[in-house]
């Protein structure tokens, strides 16, 4: 959407007396008038000089649109705000330790559970076009990874950046998931409105150990503003084979460490918000629950719109310092067409 106006109207209108000033004392007749040096030179007709209607009309114009210029006219392209219709969703994703667990087998062997809920995560997120997506990481403690946002191709390669280690170790489900819903909460777009299309997607594998806020604190924040958490638990209870690390970070083999799943915990997450709970390798059952996520009601939100403002008193301002180059007496002396007035 497009639209004209002037930066300064008021100037616009005072400037367009001067021209029409100008105009009603030429028609005066005899009137008091200031001298001008070399004013012959706009009433001689020089060989191929202009005449004085040309010279006239070209000082007129000059004027207008020196006028118009000083106004300056600018042109507004702005796109109007479309409502879109979709979910906001913030992800929830564990990075302590425990996640190098290698229980899950990829196309060459062995490959830890990140690994295997990485790509869940990732086709997720490239398969909800239409959606606000946000990544929280937590480990000891929780932090935004990415806020909520449209751009997918950026949060794709979020995603495929974050590793096991880059947090303090630990587990804080609580807080990973009160980080989420607050990312929630600001992207409500009214305050008190209901939260209708907003969910938590919390991926863990174990047991709440560190943090500052207890799943059930958060669970009730989470009942209370009406957000369903669906959370998915990742490998299984039992050993499990652990790589094993020397001091310069270089794997030596790998051990079977004892593995603590607290489905309990995450069954009563799920159930007491209206999610689900789901098991990271069971595909099928992830993506039936993203499709009992695209059956409830979906939120609005605007997206931002832009404003370009472009300046236009340049195509104004050089065709009005032509004319008056063209209209001058100087351009008259400079070609040798102003009559030269003999000395006293």
């Amino acid at each position: 959407m497009s639209s004209f106006g002037f930066a300064q109207p008021w100037l616009f209108a005072a400037l367009l007396l001067i021209p029409a000033a100008m105009a009603w004392r030429r028609r005066r007749g005899r009137t008091p008038v200031w001298l001008v040096p070399y004013a012959a030179a706009w009433t001689a007709r020089g060989r191929g000089g202009a005449s004085l209607p040309l010279r006239v009309v070209a000082l007129y114009a000059a004027m207008a649109l020196l006028t118009v210029a000083a106004a300056r006219p600018q042109r507004t392209d702005q796109r109007e705000a479309v409502v879109s219709r979709g979910h906001d969703l913030m992800l929830a994703v564990d990075l302590s330790t425990s996640m190098l667990a290698e229980d899950y087998r990829g196309p060459n062997g062995p490959i830890n559970r990140l690994e295997a809920i990485r790509p869940v995560i990732r086709r997720f997120i490239t398969q909800r076009p239409n959606d606000r997506i946000g990544v929280v990481v937590f480990a000891a403690r929780a932090y935004t990874l990415a806020p909520l946002t449209t751009d997918h191709d950026w949060l794709d390669r979020q995603v495929a950046a974050i590793r096991i280690g880059m947090l303090e170790d630990g587990t804080a489900i609580g807080d990973g998931l009160g980080i989420a819903l607050t990312g929630l909460e600001a992207a409500r777009p009214e305050e008190g409105e209901a939260s209708a299309g907003q969910f938590v997607v919390l991926l863990t594998d174990g047991a709440n150990t560190s943090g500052t806020l207890t799943p059930p604190q958060t669970t009730a924040i989470a009942r209370y503003r009406k957000v369903p958490v669906y959370t998915v638990g990742a490998g299984r209870d039992g050993m499990v084979p652990f790589p094993v690390f020397d001091d310069a970070g270089r794997r030596t083999g790998t051990r079977q460490f004892p593995s603590s799943l607290d489905v309990e915990a995450l069954k009563t997450m799920a159930a007491e918000t209206g999610g689900r709970f789901l098991p990271a390798g069971d595909v099928k059952a992830l993506e039936a629950a993203f499709r009992s996520i695209d059956g409830a009601r979906k939120t609005e939100f605007r997206v931002r719109t832009r404003r370009v403002t472009t300046e236009l008193f340049p195509w104004a301002l050089g065709p009005a310092l032509l004319l008056l180059v063209l209209a001058a007496p100087v351009w008259g002396a400079l070609a040798g067409r102003v009559p030269r007035l003999a000395p006293p």
